[in-house]
């Protein structure tokens, strides 16, 4: 109950604007001292919400490589961005009330502490560092710098579109069933794509 008022509060009022004692009174915790017991500080609340969401995900990107190479298919910039976009999109496919963690994935990585928070579970990251390793290998010949910080754009980008379409359809601005929400994730990894094989300036 915690987890999930936490998500919500977060969703709704932003990450800045929730303490710890409202999200103890939101959910019926007459104990303030509940949320510290459990888990000790915001930031610790925070980190289960990552493991609580992210875990599944990432495993479901491992078993996806997993499968991609045991097929002996042929690994390309598109199979893997399919690999990072598509588990977390659809989480959108789950109902309103499980999918509140998408804004706070958002408004972590808008910035560094939230992104040092973000990432700072080595098993949680796994996924993402045999994604960024195997893309480091379809990219070249671009500069490793230039694919190190596409890659982080690619990472945001995805943050940023998903958590947008989730607030539209809370809004009610956008029906998203599995046929147009396949479209528009269909167009994310068409937009990624281009960006991270597009031929770095001539400074570089």
């Amino acid at each position: 109950m915690l987890l999930k008022t936490a998500e919500r509060l977060f969703a709704e009022l932003g990450l800045e604007a929730v303490s710890t004692r409202m999200i103890s009174r939101e959910a019926g915790q007459k104990n303030h001292s509940a949320l510290q017991y459990h888990f000790g500080s915001r930031d610790g609340l925070i980190e289960a919400i990552l493991n609580y969401r992210l875990t599944p995900i990432n495993q479901e990107r491992l078993r996806r490589l997993n499968a991609l190479q045991h097929r002996g298919d042929t690994v390309t910039v598109r199979k893997l961005t399919e690999v990072f976009v598509e588990p977390f999109a659809e989480e959108l496919l789950k109902p309103i009330e499980d999918s509140c963690y998408v804004s706070l994935l958002a408004q972590l990585y808008a910035y560094q502490p939230g992104r040092v928070l973000f990432q700072k579970n080595r098993g949680r990251k796994r996924a993402l560092h045999e994604l960024n390793a195997m893309m480091i290998k379809v990219l070249k010949p671009l500069p490793l710098s230039v694919v190190h910080l596409r890659l982080q754009l690619m990472g945001r980008q995805t943050m940023t579109a998903i958590a947008e379409w989730d607030e539209a359809r809370r809004n009610q601005s956008i029906e998203l069933d599995a046929k147009s929400l396949r479209w528009r994730t269909d167009n994310l990894v068409d937009f990624i794509v281009g960006g991270l094989q597009a031929p770095a300036s001539s400074h570089y």
